[in-house]
């Protein structure tokens, strides 16, 4: 079974999710020749939450922990 796809090569201005959490949008176009983005890591624990869940996290350059839900797009004008 598959839980989420995780995609590369779609210039986000970070990374975000759509269809529930379910598709991952990866690439912040950090190199200088793309946007110049900044770097951010997409961490997912697998089964490492309560009931075995998996714990989806985006890790940021400044130390911080952002919860995967708060990522979710619902707003198109959020993406590139």
């Amino acid at each position: 079974d598959v839980q989420r796809m995780v995609m590369g090569h779609t210039p986000q201005y970070k990374i975000n999710s759509a269809l529930d959490s379910m598709a991952w949008r990866i690439d912040v176009g950090a190199s200088q020749g793309v946007m110049g983005g900044t770097p951010e890591v997409l961490e997912i624990i697998h089964m490492g939450g309560d009931n075995d869940e998996d714990i989806v996290s985006v890790l940021t350059v400044d130390g911080k922990r952002v919860d995967g839900s708060d990522r979710a797009v619902f707003d198109s004008s959020i993406m590139f």
